[in-house]
């Protein structure tokens, strides 16, 4: 029982849910360089992709745990309410960093040198909060290392930039504009406390229309994809359904109980859809 407590509560304070928008994406890149399917490499990569989440999710909880008590959206989570500790967090995290590490290694040796560039990138996001309302974008650069770190896991080399650039121009773009819709639900305790976003910088109209532009360059590296890969029906059928899914999210961003992760996740997931049948139609 007390097992079963403290799983669904380390689950809640890494929001392990939110983890499956970004898995889509990391696999996709590693589809569309795999050369050899082995399965011991798939798994040591999806454990490698849960940790690396891990890593950031903890890093943003325990850095911005003063943020978070003042604000009412996230007061309630474990570490702000007191329900972990800052010492078990920190726990939690120094095991994460060293399952990752083992796991990069595993996968490739020098892997673990690169393995240290989301680390430090998750540890800079909660600050630039602090200072830039670029934070956004700083984001989405940092989680479109995903599908760059798939390709370099299933070749152990980095030519597969060649393959999966498109899919990390689509991942910078996607993030940073569903994030500034997600950062609409702060708006006014980000201006109270001085925390910068581009809807607290410049208002919430001029907000939505940045991220639209932000969604139409992330479709815009998608069709780059599909051409370069040769375009079939099905591809432009998840295609429409992806760019309606993006501009869907913009109409209901206005609504305070809209969730952003749990709907980003289908996204995500059409996008490995996308890519898997461009392999299995080779």
């Amino acid at each position: 029982m007390l097992l079963k407590k403290n799983t669904l509560l380390f689950g809640e304070l890494v929001t392990f849910p939110h983890t499956l928008f970004v898995l889509p994406l990391i696999f996709s890149g590693y589809f569309i360089a795999i050369q050899e399917f082995y399965l011991l490499n798939f798994f040591l990569v999806l454990i490698a992709s849960v940790s690396a989440r891990t890593i950031g999710m903890l890093l943003n909880r325990i850095i911005d745990l003063k943020v978070d008590q003042l604000n009412p959206r996230t007061k309630s989570r474990p570490l702000p309410s007191g329900r972990v500790s800052m010492r078990l967090a920190k726990v939690y995290l120094c095991l994460s960093i060293i399952i990752f590490l083992v796991s990069s290694f595993l996968i490739c040796d020098f892997l673990i040198y690169l393995a240290l560039i989301p680390i430090v990138m998750f540890y800079i996001y909660p600050f630039t909060k602090k200072f830039t309302f670029l934070c956004h974008f700083f984001l989405g650069a940092t989680l479109s290392l995903g599908p760059l770190a798939g390709g370099i896991a299933a070749t152990c080399s980095l030519k597969s930039f060649f393959d999966t650039w498109p899919l990390a121009f689509f991942t910078l773009f996607w993030i940073s504009g569903f994030d500034i819709l997600y950062a609409l639900k702060d708006y006014s305790h980000d201006i109270k406390e001085g925390i910068y976003s581009i809807p607290s910088f410049f208002g919430k109209k001029v907000s939505i229309n940045i991220s639209i532009y932000c969604f139409l360059l992330s479709l815009i590296f998608i069709f780059i994809y599909i051409l370069k890969t040769g375009p079939t029906i099905f591809q432009f059928i998840i295609f429409s359904i992806i760019s309606m899914g993006l501009f869907v999210q913009v109409y209901n961003s206005k609504k305070s109980d809209f969730s952003f992760f749990e709907y980003n996740s289908y996204i995500g997931f059409l996008i490995l859809i996308l890519i898997i049948s461009d392999i299995l139609l080779i």
